[in-house]
């Protein structure tokens, strides 16, 4: 799972916020000899309140912060951040051209520029971007490292590396660039060298659930299956419903002994059903993936009931609508979802043959 920084607005570049009693009394004392609050004032109150999680309110208060001053670049980049956080990247993307063209040489307002568009799927113009980003600054270790997410999208693993390499050069204690690295490593097949990665990145970041189930995957892939089985259950600890991690320690079920799998069985039922009944869906999803699955443990002549798929897909569509999963949970649905489907093709193709 590769990570791409989001930026957050620079505290040096727009001072530090103040309480908002504090802009609620010099708002009131202004009101009241006549007096309109600044620009400054404004952006201040935009940065106190993009603090407390506020960003519609940021949004205004930046709105008016812009229209007593037009060409300040930095009221429209962290407009932009503001925007960025509310998940309307169109109007952040507006807000990062503004700021990129009023001053153009500006390694950060590119890389908020790059964000947008990578969000927005447009990911050559996002690589655009970040070239733009380490050329002005090329010892910005986020640059490098979003640079490299953004070449490992469009399958450019080998620039990705060297952008990674260059990010844990500058910054040798960012986690999520060894992640990132670590990878683009495995899949190229590099899992001793992965795995070293993943070391680095728990090491900086021990409650990164997900660098230890990717950690886990190395290990996996080398062998090692119970240092795996470890690190999956570390990841799961520290996000109980971490959905690769389960999945990956379940590929690990036919290692156990039968105490140690009926363990697993029951905890992962707690997990999923009990302590959140909303994932019901996707439990049942993955008891009837298992089940197809193990139809092929029989003679394989018999094709699979239509009505099994049917409640497949069933499961798979109301574990979507219901869960609305997040972007790691989304991309684990629609791989389980290509997997199974294709899988089960193959089996349907297969018994057709052997009439």
């Amino acid at each position: 799972m590769e990570f791409e920084k989001a930026k957050i607005p620079d505290l040096k570049r727009i001072r530090a916020s103040k309480i908002f009693v504090l802009f609620f009394l010099l708002f009131f004392i202004s009101t009241i000899h006549g007096e309109e609050l600044s620009s400054g004032d404004w952006s201040e109150m935009g940065n106190a309140q993009v603090g407390r999680g506020e960003y519609e309110e940021a949004v205004k208060s930046y709105d008016r912060a812009i229209g007593l001053d037009n060409y300040n670049p930095y009221l429209w980049y962290n407009k932009g951040l503001a925007l960025t956080s509310l998940g309307r990247y169109e109007e952040a993307l507006y807000c990062y051209h503004r700021a990129t063209n009023i001053k153009p040489f500006d390694a950060e307002i590119w890389m908020g520029r790059g964000a947008a568009l990578s969000a927005l799927g447009r990911y050559e113009e996002a690589l655009e971007c970040y070239d733009r980003a380490v050329k002005f600054d090329s010892k910005n270790a986020d640059a490098w490292n979003n640079k490299g997410t953004i070449l490992t999208r469009i399958g450019q693993h080998e620039e990705a590396l060297e952008c990674y390499d260059r990010a844990v050069k500058t910054e040798p204690n960012d986690a999520d660039a060894w992640n990132n690295k670590g990878t683009i490593l495995t899949r190229v097949g590099q899992h001793e060298e992965a795995l070293e990665c993943y070391g680095r990145a728990v090491e900086i970041e021990p409650s990164d659930a997900d660098a230890w189930n990717n950690r886990g995957s190395a290990l996996h892939q080398l062998g090692r299956y119970q240092e795996a089985l470890e690190c999956y259950n570390r990841a799961i600890e520290l996000d109980p419903l971490h959905e690769y991690a389960w999945h990956n320690k379940g590929l690990l079920v036919p290692t156990l002994d039968e105490e140690s799998k009926e363990a697993f069985a029951l905890s992962r039922k707690r997990i999923y059903v009990e302590a959140e009944p909303k994932n019901a869906p996707l439990f049942l999803f993955e008891e009837e993936k298992a089940a197809v699955l193990n139809a092929e443990d029989g003679t394989g002549n018999e094709k699979i009931p239509g009505w099994r798929l049917s409640l497949v897909i069933v499961a798979i569509l109301v574990a979507g609508l219901l869960l609305n999963p997040g972007e790691k949970g989304r991309g684990f649905y629609i791989n389980s979802l290509q997997s199974s489907l294709s899988r089960l093709v193959l089996m349907g193709d297969r018994s057709t043959k052997r009439r």
